[in-house]
């Protein structure tokens, strides 16, 4: 055995580790830390507060993106409209339009809906019938959902 090829395998092994520790990063959930400014409405005010993100995670891996969400407990004003904006984590922006499914919603209100991005930083949670999310709802609108997509960065 000579002295460069225990270097070799030295360097080979190191590389290895590194990309393992790649892959482990790129496929473990990230946690989106809780903003107020992560949640908005087209219409109205979607108020989410720290307790209420139970749960904002996210893979990335290359240009594709899975965001998995649960809001529990949220507050919704007078006057909504019909959509829930939630920003995507890291400043991403969805490539294209993507629809999925579903959106599970409980609370004051038991129905279903879905996901779409619109192509933008943000994906939009709509009920089924594209009706108005409930008004001056307090602690009681839960939304839970996952959406697969792509990305620009």
């Amino acid at each position: 055995v000579t002295e460069r090829a225990v270097r070799s395998l030295y360097f080979a092994s190191l590389d290895t580790r590194r990309r393992l520790q790649r892959i482990q990063q790129e496929l473990a959930w990230n946690v989106v830390p809780f903003a107020a400014g992560n949640f908005t409405a087209n219409t109205g005010t979607w108020t989410v507060a720290s307790a209420d993100q139970k749960l904002y995670q996210y893979i990335k891996m290359g240009r594709f993106l899975a965001v998995n969400f649960f809001l529990e407990d949220t507050t919704t004003s007078s006057s909504m409209g019909n959509e829930l904006r939630i920003t995507l984590p890291r400043g991403m922006s969805a490539t294209d339009t993507n629809y999925t499914g579903p959106l599970t919603i409980r609370g004051s209100v038991e129905t279903e809906g879905y996901v779409t991005t619109g192509g933008s930083t943000l994906l939009y949670c709509y009920k089924t019938d594209h009706s108005a999310w409930p008004s001056s709802i307090t602690n009681n609108v839960d939304v839970r959902g996952m959406i697969t997509l792509q990305v620009a960065q």
